[in-house]
């Protein structure tokens, strides 16, 4: 007896491939962007193509898919880089609006931008950042507002802060932009002001 063994089944075609962070294994993992197509198959050969399905990310190391979207969060690398600028960015402006000549708050701003993760930074680092930083940081807070946990925002406003103390007690300017960057970067004006609390009381202390 004859049997004529046909149906339709799913092929995957790779389109690009690239480095994501992936939500499964918790980190930066190698991807492939992938096309899903339905074809008909005559004795499971595949024949005809017969509609695009769409497309899906898969991880290199767990297999797993995700749609295009996980595409939108950044990498830790990606991260990383913008939590450096964040910090260039925002302790420059909260010295700018103190005394950039003070040599305590200098030598303070140097270290707090070392810690983040530029160890080699020195003082002429920071005398091109003053150059070059510009004034509005709201796009950049803006992009990593929404990825940093809360220790990460207390981490970045409380340099903030610490640079600002680092000559005497915060002015009401200097106060001000610390408020501002708070709110950027999405804390509650309650979650704001303990962390500079925190920072004048360390600087009392």
């Amino acid at each position: 007896m004859f049997f004529l063994i046909w149906g339709f089944k799913v092929r995957f075609k790779v389109l690009g491939s690239g480095t994501f962070f992936c939500p499964r294994c918790g980190g930066d993992r190698p991807f492939e962007r992938r096309q899903a197509k339905r074809w008909f198959h005559l004795y499971y050969i595949p024949l005809i193509p017969a509609s695009v399905l769409g497309e899906q990310i898969r991880c290199g190391v767990c297999q797993t898919s995700y749609t295009q979207d996980v595409l939108n969060r950044p990498t830790s690398g990606q991260l990383s880089a913008l939590l450096i600028d964040a910090a260039r960015g925002t302790v420059v402006h909260v010295l700018r609006t103190g005394s950039t000549e003070s040599p305590a708050a200098r030598a303070a701003a140097v270290h707090e931008i070392g810690k983040v993760g530029l160890p080699g930074y020195a003082d002429e680092n920071l005398s091109a950042d003053l150059d070059v930083v510009p004034g509005d940081l709201s796009q950049l807070y803006a992009a990593l507002g929404s990825q940093l946990a809360d220790t990460g925002k207390e981490s970045l406003l409380g340099a903030a802060a610490r640079v600002a103390l680092a000559d005497g007690p915060l002015t009401d300017l200097e106060r001000q932009v610390l408020v501002s960057t708070g709110a950027s970067l999405g804390m509650t004006a309650t979650h704001t002001a303990g962390v500079i609390s925190v920072a004048e009381q360390a600087a009392r202390a």
